[in-house]
């Protein structure tokens, strides 16, 4: 994209300063109302001073009139005195000036408006509203006007006291008010802020007169409350009635398209500008400089841009936005030194603006830089900018210059306070993230749907449910649970807690589910142990015209890796091939990962072959594929090559490589990258580390090592650990040292069953019915129950799902009269039953020939998927002596797919 080169114009300035009014109005006294009385001739001093730079000349005037007497008998004096400090802002000296009135100046409805005025002036709606009352209760004060009601329903408007405007708009009814159009105009918007717009609209068609004023706050009113059609055929009616729109109409419907991206309805928009006459308007200008860059026609922009007569820092705000917006963030910086050098001085609004766009860039140079800007400039550190600087340094991961532009803000307020809370949050800080939320509560800063919404990812880092459910009870009291990104952080949440239940619950309330809400249940499901459910709702995604993305595509070929169920991968794959969308790496990274996951390491190579760009998440994955089968060469070889292309590795890579090398039982060199991880790259071991170092001394016998390693960790061991060394102790047949880690896991995880049955199983093998006896006790007194294995078997696509004498399925009897006659027909090949190696013990007679049978084919080296896939089929064919070396962990819930 070509920008155009930026044309300065200069212009010849006249450097004379206008005539100030009251000067004015001093020489006329002085020239032709010389005969005039002095009371006169201080009164047209006063008219003069309409802003708060007279407040001197009116102090003057005020000062007179007290030195002469004439304060307290002149009542139009007074009068003007109260306007006077009205309008120079000084609204406590217009009220002690009204209260020294004579009572006979009461009688004049001028003071009263002139007080009702500056309190609205002011901000103070409740003293208007009283004064207004004041005013009917005061036994001499006239009848409101057409100059008081205004401002009452503007105090009415801003406080939200709908019901009470009602009241004065029945007032002014009564008194034929209602009719005016300054007064017809304020209730017009104060029902329209309110979201009543049916009275707006009655006020306005009972309007006898309507100007462009009068047409703008009724579309505006429309716009706001989102009925843009209603607000267009009003506009169009406008035209109609003769009445031509200015500069405020055309940029209120130019700010609608730019919201809603509509750059058909904004092209016309700008014609009618250009008819009018309207578009040299600064407003119109700039609100078109927005429009064209939301809607991404930043070219058209920077025409606009170069021909504007009158750039000012709206102008030049609006253009560094756009340029932001559409991505063009070294346009936006270069656009931020012209304007230094036209002289323009850039405020928070421009800062606020180009922020946000140099994380993109991985900009913490240029964001010190800005941040050094505004210190030596002083420019006003308001709540936004507080947020986008704090917001930038979390993002660049410098966390202490963050907390440093926090403490040194003067104020907090929910903007602030929440960016904190996502900060915290971004950098894995979630006490602190929880510990802020709590310090807005005690400063009575009302937490909003962002603040709620940022915090609860902490609550799901920690597990925190408790809090987590103490925040959705908040959401609820305030309304917040309707609002989309409240109840995705609220489903979250609870799926990381482990409750799926109420996760699906809070997903099946929401009436209007985008991309990321079913995103995050999908993937929800996919990592919880639920993969069926994701896929279901992939379907319904599809089936209800939800766009998907590749993060969709990357959960649900998790879901299908975890079956796991190829044919289903496969539908997946083709969908991005022929789909709309193209897959990112991360996309690719899942399918090689499904593909290794789904026994098919021809068709993972393949893809991750065929990707044109790779990173580390790629080559992890093909490299963790090949560890699963063993291939220990092969999965060093691609770590050379990884290294060849310029990726380094990390504590993924050799996750998986020291899990290849527990696999193919090659301890010396599962122990050789073990150290090459410590020593050469610097990585710290993890516990998922240690574990595989566990592992890869229970496969081999070694016992011992494996108990050293443990009691050498540098943090405590826990249940995965204890859990491979149990298992190992169960192939070994290692009673003394199985109870030490059973001891260890019943207190780490006391609820899973599958570790009590695998040390009853131990016993019950090395002929210790006593131990039997105590663990079942042990179940019993913590109400443990144990789940039912299950499996499935996938044929012709459809998954069959079996359970210990299980006579659900419809064809059970046929099953049941195959399986005993394969019983026989494994007898007669010599088939002698090892229960306690290959298979648990507590399965029936039924199940434990399926699974003989499965090895029986492995070991034949025949091809499973003519009947069942299985992952570890593989591995069992390559199995010198399958039923002596047998390498299987069984785990509780069996899968085949």
């Amino acid at each position: 994209m070509r920008f155009p080169q930026r044309r300065l114009l200069i212009r010849r300035v006249d450097l004379t300063p206008p005539p100030r009014p009251c000067c004015l109005r001093t020489t006329t006294f002085s020239t032709t109302a010389a005969a005039a009385s002095p009371d006169r001739r201080l009164l047209a001093v006063l008219r003069g001073c309409v802003s708060p730079s007279h407040l001197s000349l009116g102090l003057q005037v005020h000062g007179r009139a007290v030195t002469a007497g004439l304060h307290a008998t002149d009542t139009a004096l007074q009068t003007r005195l109260v306007g006077m400090y009205v309008l120079a802002r000084r609204f406590r000296d217009a009220v002690a000036v009204f209260s020294s009135l004579p009572r006979g100046a009461a009688a004049c409805a001028l003071p009263w408006n002139w007080l009702i005025r500056g309190l609205t002036m002011a901000g103070d709606y409740r003293s208007t509203l009283l004064f207004y009352l004041k005013m009917w209760a005061h036994p001499s004060a006239p009848l409101p006007d057409s100059h008081t009601f205004p401002y009452v329903v503007k105090s009415c408007a801003a406080l939200g006291a709908i019901a009470l405007g009602r009241l004065v708009h029945r007032t002014a009814r009564t008194l034929g008010l209602d009719g005016d159009m300054f007064v017809g105009s304020a209730l017009i918007k104060m029902y329209a802020n309110g979201g009543l717009l049916w009275d707006a609209r009655q006020v306005f068609d009972g309007m006898a007169e309507r100007d462009c004023v009068l047409w703008n706050v009724m579309m505006d009113g429309y716009v706001k409350a989102g009925s843009v059609s209603s607000a267009v055929e009003l506009f169009g009616d406008m035209r109609a009635s003769g009445c031509e729109p200015n500069f405020a109409t055309l940029a209120c419907f130019l700010s609608v398209s730019a919201t809603e991206s509509d750059l058909f309805f904004g092209v016309q928009l700008h014609t009618l500008a250009v008819k009018y006459g309207l578009e040299s308007e600064v407003a119109v200008a700039n609100t078109l400089v927005s429009m064209y860059a939301k809607c991404k026609c930043l070219d058209d922009g920077w025409k606009l841009f170069g021909l504007m007569p009158r750039d000012d820092l709206v102008t030049w705000n609006g253009m560094i936005s756009g340029c932001v917006q559409n991505g063009f963030v070294d346009q936006a910086l270069l656009l931020f030194c012209d304007m230094q050098k036209s002289g323009i001085r850039p405020d928070s609004v421009t800062l606020v603006s180009l922020l946000p766009a140099l994380t993109d860039l991985n900009g913490f140079n240029q964001g010190k830089e800005l941040h050094g800007y505004i210190v030596r400039n002083c420019v006003h550190m308001d709540g936004f900018l507080v947020s986008a600087l704090v917001d930038i340094y979390f993002k660049c991961r410098a966390v202490r210059m963050a907390q440093s532009v926090y403490d040194s803000s003067k104020a907090i307020d929910v903007v602030i306070g929440s960016t904190m809370i996502s900060g915290y949050v971004l950098n894995g800080m979630s006490q602190e993230a929880v510990k802020m939320f709590r310090y807005l509560l005690e400063q009575g800063i009302r937490p909003n749907a962002v603040a709620i919404a940022s915090v609860l990812p902490a609550c799901a880092s920690m597990a925190a449910m408790k809090l987590g459910q103490e925040l959705h009870s908040y959401a609820l009291k305030n309304a917040y649970e309707g609002r989309c990104y409240v109840e995705s952080a609220l489903m979250d949440m609870y799926a990381k807690c482990g409750r799926l239940d109420l996760s699906h619950y809070i997903f099946s309330k929401i009436s209007a589910k985008d991309e990321v809400t079913w995103n995050s249940m999908i993937s929800s499901f996919a990592q919880n142990g639920e993969p069926e459910e994701a896929l279901n709702l992939f379907r319904e995604m599809c089936m209800e015209g939800v766009k998907y993305s590749n993060v969709t595509i990357s959960s649900v070929l998790s879901a299908c890796a975890s079956l796991p169920a190829i044919y289903y991968g496969k539908e997946i794959h083709g969908v991005v091939i022929k789909g709309p969308i193209r897959a990112d790496l991360f996309a690719e990274s899942a399918l090689i990962d499904m593909y290794g996951k789904c026994g098919n390491l021809e068709w993972a190579h393949r893809v991750f072959e065929s990707m044109p760009e790779k990173n580390e998440v790629s080559w992890n994955s093909i490299i963790a594929s090949y560890g699963a089968y063993g291939l220990v060469k092969e999965s060093v070889s691609l770590l050379r090559h990884m290294q060849e292309e310029g990726f380094k590795a990390d504590h993924v890579t050799f996750l998986a490589l020291v899990s290849a090398c527990a696999h193919a039982g090659q301890v010396q060199e599962g122990l050789r990258l073990f150290r090459c991880m410590t020593e050469e790259y610097q990585i710290a071991p993890r516990m998922e580390h240690f574990a595989c170092m566990v592992d890869l001394y229970s496969r081999a016998g070694k016992l011992d090592k494996a108990m050293e390693l443990i009691v050498d960790m540098p943090f405590k061991p826990d249940a995965g650990i204890w859990g491979a060394l149990l298992h190992a102790c169960r192939v070994h047949r290692n009673v003394e040292l199985a109870e030490i880690a059973s001891q260890e896991l019943f207190k780490l995880d006391p609820h899973n069953s599958g570790y009590y049955v695998l040390m009853s199983n131990i016993n019950a093998v090395a002929g210790r019915w006593d131990g039997v006896s105590k663990v079942r006790r042990l179940m019993k007194d913590t109400k443990v129950q144990k789940i039912p294995g299950y499996s499935w078997v996938d044929v012709n696509n459809t998954s069959h799902l079996f359970v210990a004498a299980d006579k659900s399925h419809p064809d059970s009897e046929d099953i049941y009269m195959s399986l005993k006659s394969l019983l026989l027909e494994l007898r007669e090949e010599g088939y002698i039953p090892m229960p306690d190696l290959c298979c648990p013990t507590h399965l029936d007679s039924s199940t434990q020939i399926f699974w003989k049978l499965l090895t029986l084919y492995a070991c034949k080296a025949l091809r499973i998927s003519d009947c069942i896939q299985h992952p570890l089929a593989g591995e069992r064919r390559r199995s010198p002596s399958p039923w002596n070396s047998c390498s299987w962990r069984w785990p509780e819930r069996r899968q085949i797919a």
